[in-house]
């Protein structure tokens, strides 16, 4: 036999083989046609009954807010009240804002630690005019004959 003869007679045994299989797997299951199908396969999930629902949460409900305070009561507390922002706020910006506002000019420097792009740069400036003439002398940027002829 040669080598071709010999692939085509196992590729035509392997089909025989396929095809057997499945037609007697097919009467297999024709002959049993009749009998209930197997039980679900039992897996973690169907080992114990579903849990219970949570409970519901439960409501939470927040304590009456207070009555607000009376004139008299808001006369009474006013000056203290006074007194805790001048504390606050007049003595930080008394001594303590002075201090931080130095220390960042210190820190940063003149630009404020922004470089300016150079498109936003200003243009140099103009050259400086020329010096006018000498006593006597023409000037060269008028034109000549309105120039005084000199003798």
């Amino acid at each position: 036999m040669t080598f071709g003869r010999t692939a085509r007679a196992a590729g035509s045994l392997a089909l025989a083989v396929l095809l057997l299989g499945q037609v007697s797997m097919g009467g297999a299951r024709l002959a049993g046609a009749d009998e209930p199908p197997p039980p679900p396969a039992s897996g973690p999930d169907r080992c114990c009954p579903p849990a219970p629902p949570p409970p519901p949460m439960p409501v939470m409900v927040a304590p009456p807010a207070p009555a607000p305070l009376s004139d008299q009561a808001k006369a009474a507390y006013a000056p203290f009240y006074l007194a805790g922002l001048i504390l606050r706020y007049g003595l930080y910006y008394l001594f303590i804002a002075p201090f931080e506002v130095f220390g960042r000019a210190l820190s940063y420097g003149v630009n404020g630690g922004v470089e300016t792009p150079a498109h936003y740069r200003m243009p140099p400036p103009p050259p400086p005019p020329p010096p006018p003439p000498a006593e006597g002398q023409p000037d060269p940027d008028w034109p000549r004959d309105t120039q005084p002829e000199s003798r």
